[in-house]
């Protein structure tokens, strides 16, 4: 009887036809159109389980669709690839005159450089309530300036004074800071030809310049100094009053029984009036600024700042640090060119592809940069980081595409493949690669670009147009570039003499030429991936299946991961949140200085008023009732000192003035009180109406307790909120300070919600180009945990939750996906007869552009490390986090995990198959590996 052996090489699967005997144990696989025998039926069930559970069936449905998918989204990359290589020239000249063209925009730029409203959120209760405030209550800093009332800072200086002996209460340390406001007062600046002093511009008060500390040189203080009877927090002048000073005293404060025995720190506070106008504000506290850096005293040391020292500073350690991108591109190429050098010859030489690489993310920049300025898109510090960002995502990609070049070196059954086939195979492997990286990394920015934070919209904005450019100069340009690199590989020339043809390998190994001489000036195409791929592309192939096909480091892995989880969610359960301004400049800065002192020395009481701006009868007794009904109940709440108040109508009350008979003269009494000296400082605090029949507004201040964190400031604020909101009397809570205490209560719900929006739409995406439920539901638990890694080492790395750390949990999910992705359509690209070999496939695709990335984006953010400035140091350490992190998932966890289920495509699952499912099936397949035609 003649036999044959036929295996279909579309399926993998032996096929039997005719009508010739079987041998008893021989595995037959029936032409569909053929009944089955009984005992070929039997032999089938026995040996491929095919009717025992549908479950392999629905498996393979999802594979055949899986493929299907990738099949005609790769027909389209191919067909583009063809294109490419056709008008590779014409396609570099129109992406580079586009880009340079868009570039231009750059001279419109537009900066913000205010820390308030860049780093603050926008479209908040505490800048609308502002807003109320500033339209409702006018400001009098030129005459009647008192700080509590004050609606912001404006314009100032301050002071910080330390007695280098350690205390500051002495006649001689005392006498020593007095010369300090000499010395301050006594600065003149000239606008205009006109010579301006302290006293002409300062806030005033009692027809004086009302100065934050000028207590501690009065008369009468410095008397009860040297009597050692200072009263404290609160010290009665004759000059001025009761003054409450706590809030100036800072550090060793001693006090016993009321009485204050020993002070570490003085706080000098200098107010300008708001008329003087921001030039001439500008003028004067930048010459304060020089005459304090040239300040210097045997007794005290100062630290000191203004209110422009930090949106200045801020500016100048971000413009100092973007200096540190030219080291960057010099680590780039230098890692480009090493990474993509094969030691082979000087024809398969792709060390100018790295330099292509870089300038196609050059280019991206550039160009998004000019878009968005010309669209007047403000550019604030935060986007200085982008370019660094953008370079490790275009160098990703790139080496995605040197993968699938590599991939596409190999000879068919036609002959040798063209350039045009190369490209076809080379963008039909990586197109989809690079596009899944790319969307997911626009997704992420974009999901961040309705933020209220407009550090986090702006940022978001100006590197998702980069990523958009970055992708299209990498599938045009870069793409392009690879198709001329290919046509000199096929002339065999050499990779920097382009016109000189040179002697193919093989004739110059017969030559008897030395290696050294083939290395230089001989060689020839490649016709496999290995001869293809660089050293560095090797190393991942071949030291990773070590490591994760192995049952001991197998199971290494997945305990030292669950260790992961535990420290990254203890992490997150305990990290603090909210920004501190002094993070954003140098340590080196006078502002740096200043701020520490400020935080760390001095205490947390934060003024809160009460504010109604509805008309009420006050001479009525309910209406004062309901006043100080909400008074008390927010004096019995922990978060408030039940011993201050500031209260214009209990005043009014108990002076002489008082009038209660009607409205009118009530009005009337108050009027007359408001002028006397002793209580003109309520002038403020309440609103008549403009026929004095009616007060349309008032205030009164309350005070919080010494709040230990910016997690109570934030709880305060709401705290008051709350009480205000629920009383009868109809009113709000308003402190300056609640523009900043906003942060704390909108950081980590936003950070949930646009993390979560991204992830999301990651999802989708992932979804649409790799419709594989297992795997996206790898990716997705992945890139949950490299998050939750994240979020959580922050703790240990004492960073907190802000609208910055915000910005870089955006950037990482992009590049979470980017590492997960590739690692998991490897796997489902690659064929393998079980699920190891697919791993050592898919490893083989992907673990090289993988590496390159994240060891190019390290190389990228190391020398941020050595930056001044924290939004570049963080930046460094959370994308060190991300990188290490997602190549750790990546090239380690998720390869263990898919070598234990990890799905099997339908060639896959039919070579799976065949193989016998127990003792007895192999004793019945006498002749497994081959199939017997008759």
């Amino acid at each position: 009887m003649n036999r044959s052996a036929s295996v279909d090489s579309g399926s993998r699967v032996p096929r039997v036809g005719g009508d010739a005997g079987v041998m008893p144990n021989q595995p037959v696989v029936q032409d569909p159109s053929m009944p089955l025998m009984p005992q070929q039926e039997e032999v089938n069930k026995r040996l491929y389980a095919w009717d025992t559970s549908g479950l392999i069936k629905s498996k393979m449905n999802l594979m055949i669709f899986y493929e299907s998918v990738e099949k005609k989204i790769g027909d389209v990359f191919a067909r583009y690839g063809g294109f490419i290589s056709r008008h590779a020239w014409k396609v570099i000249i129109i992406v580079v005159v586009i880009n340079c063209a868009l570039a231009v925009g750059m001279l419109r730029l537009k900066k913000n450089i205010s820390a308030q409203d860049v780093y603050l959120p926008e479209g908040t209760r505490s800048r609308e309530d502002h807003a109320t405030m500033e339209a409702t209550f006018p400001d009098l800093s030129n005459r009647n300036y008192h700080s509590i009332q004050s609606l912001s800072e404006g314009f100032y200086a301050r002071v910080i004074v330390q007695a280098k002996s350690g205390d500051l209460l002495t006649l001689n340390a005392l006498d020593k800071v007095k010369d300090l406001d000499k010395l301050v007062q006594n600065i003149t600046v000239t606008h205009n030809g006109t010579t301006f002093t302290f006293k002409d511009l300062c806030a005033k008060a009692y027809g004086a310049c009302a100065l934050g500390g000028s207590i501690f040189w009065d008369a009468d203080f410095l008397s009860a100094v040297g009597n050692r009877k200072v009263t404290y927090p609160m010290f009665r002048s004759s000059a001025v009053g009761m003054v409450n000073y706590a809030s100036l005293a800072g550090g060793n404060v001693k006090v016993a029984n009321g009485v204050l025995t020993g002070l570490e720190y003085i706080h000098l506070m200098y107010s300008l009036k708001a008329n003087s106008g921001k030039e001439l504000a500008a003028l004067w506290v930048k010459a304060f600024k020089t005459r304090m850096d040239g300040y210097s005293s045997m007794e005290l040391d100062v630290a000191y700042a203004n209110h422009l020292s930090l949106n200045e500073e801020l500016d100048k350690n971000i413009s100092g640090d973007i200096g540190l991108f030219s080291i960057t591109i010099t680590l780039m190429l230098t890692y480009a060119c090493f990474a993509t050098m094969n030691i082979r010859d000087a024809v398969n030489q792709r060390a100018l592809l790295g330099l292509a690489g870089i300038l196609a993310a050059g280019l991206a920049i550039i160009a998004s940069l000019g878009l968005c300025m010309a669209a007047g898109l403000e550019f604030v510090s935060i986007v200085g980081v982008m370019p660094f960002l953008i370079i490790g995502v275009g160098i990703d990609d790139m080496f995605i595409l040197l993968s699938g070049l590599s991939g596409a070196q190999r000879e068919t059954s036609e002959g040798e493949p063209t350039v045009e086939d190369r490209m076809k195979e080379t963008m039909r492997a990586a197109g989809v690669g690079v596009t899944i990286t790319s969307l997911t990394n626009v997704i992420a920015f974009m999901s961040g670009a309705w933020s209220s934070f407009l550090a986090v919209r702006n940022f978001c904005i100006y590197t998702g147009v980069a990523v958009v450019f970055c992708y299209i100069n990498n599938i045009t340009f870069f793409t392009a570039c690879l198709a001329i690199n290919e046509r000199r590989v096929e002339a065999n020339r050499h990779f920097l003499l382009m016109t000189k043809t040179v002697l193919s390998t093989k004739e110059a190994t017969q030559r008897g030429l030395s290696k050294a001489r083939i290395l230089c000036c001989a060689g020839s195409r490649p016709t496999n991936r290995k001869e293809a791929e660089s050293l560095l592309d090797k190393l991942p192939s071949w030291l990773i299946p070590k490591i994760v096909l192995k049952t001991p480091f197998k199971i290494g892995i997945i305990l030292l991961f669950a260790g992961y989880i535990g420290a990254s969610v203890y992490g997150c359960v305990y990290l603090k949140q909210g920004l501190l301004f002094s993070q954003l400049v140098s340590e080196k800065s006078y502002y740096h200085k200043y701020s520490q002192l400020l935080e760390n020395k001095f205490s947390r009481h934060r003024v809160v008023s009460i504010v109604t701006i509805h008309t009420y009868s006050y001479s009525d007794a309910s209406t004062e009732s309901d006043l100080k009904a909400v008074l008390a109940k927010a004096k019995s709440n922990s978060y408030f000192d039940p011993n201050f108040e500031i209260n214009w109508l209990s005043s009014y009350k108990s002076s002489a003035f008082y009038q209660n008979s009607s409205e009118v003269n009530f009005i009337s009494g108050l009027k007359t009180f408001l002028k006397a000296a002793q209580y003109s400082r309520f002038e403020n605090d309440v609103v008549i109406d403009s026929g004095g029949t009616s007060i349309k507004a008032s205030r009164v201040y309350l005070m919080s307790r010494n709040l230990k964190d910016s997690q109570e400031e934030g709880t305060f604020m709401l705290e008051s909120r709350v009480l205000a909101d629920a009383a009868e009397f109809k009113c709000f809570a308003y402190s300056p300070f609640f523009i900043s205490f906003e942060q704390y209560i909108l950081i980590l719900p936003q950070t949930l919600q646009t993390t979560g929006i991204a992830l999301a739409a990651v999802f989708v995406a992932t979804c649409i180009f790799m419709p594989h439920p297992v795997l996206i539901i790898f990716v997705t638990i992945a890139v949950t945990m490299i998050m939750a890694g994240v979020v959580g080492f922050l703790y240990y790395l004492d960073v907190a939750l802000s609208s910055i750390t915000m910005i870089h949990l955006i950037m990482s999910i992009g590049f979470s996906i980017d590492f997960t992705a590739h690692i998991c359509h490897g796997f489902l690209t690659s064929s393998g007869q079980n699920r190891d070999d697919k791993i050592r496939g898919a490893i083989d695709k992907t673990g090289a552009p993988i590496f390159h990335g994240a060891v190019s984006s390290v190389l990228g953010i190391i020398v941020l490390v050595a930056a001044k400035s924290y939004i570049f140091r963080s930046f460094a350490f959370v994308m060190g986090l991300v990188l290490f992190f997602g190549i750790t998932h990546a090239l380690l966890l998720l390869p263990v995990v898919l070598s234990w289920i990890g799905p099997m495509s339908s060639e896959d699952t039919n070579v799976e198959r065949l193989r016998p499912r127990n003792a007895t099936d192999r004793q019945m397949n006498i002749t497994h590996e081959t199939a017997v035609c008759l």
